[in-house]
């Protein structure tokens, strides 16, 4: 029986890319983890998918960040004014640019949240926030 040997291959490989999708609602009011990106995740995208824009009096926002100000990521989205709650939004206006193509160094969570101001909604969302990203790493180590 031969001897198992272990190789270390460390060479660039394809990343296919991968996606978190969190739901959020107008009572969504505190931060919450909606998810979680793993060590070495590189955020390649962020997109608002929602069904009915906000009615709230003056401003209607979600935000996605990786503490609880859920700002870091995506920041103060308007899912209110010209109908921009609704339909498929690539959230690239809003998305923080700092978050875009940098690794991570550790697993982190990713929070959530709804605000608004004035008058409270009384209709609105939900909506879901798909945050795209690849992971990326060295070479793997090979059973031989």
């Amino acid at each position: 029986m031969a001897a198992s040997a272990q190789v270390n291959l460390s060479y660039p490989k394809p990343r296919d890319s991968l996606e978190k999708v969190i739901k959020i609602v107008r009572t969504d009011t505190t931060a919450f983890v909606g998810a979680w990106l793993p060590k070495d995740a590189v955020i390649t995208g962020i997109y608002v998918i929602g069904a009915v824009a906000s009615d709230a009096a003056s401003s209607a926002t979600i935000g996605i960040g990786s503490t609880s100000s859920a700002n870091e990521y995506l920041a103060a989205y308007d899912v209110k004014t010209a109908a921009t709650g609704e339909g498929y939004n690539p959230a690239g206006a809003a998305a923080v640019g700092s978050a875009m193509m940098s690794k991570l160094t550790a697993d982190v969570p990713v929070y959530a949240k709804y605000a608004e101001t004035g008058t409270a909604s009384a209709t609105g969302g939900p909506w879901y926030v798909k945050v795209e990203y690849s992971v990326v790493g060295g070479g793997e180590d090979i059973q031989m």
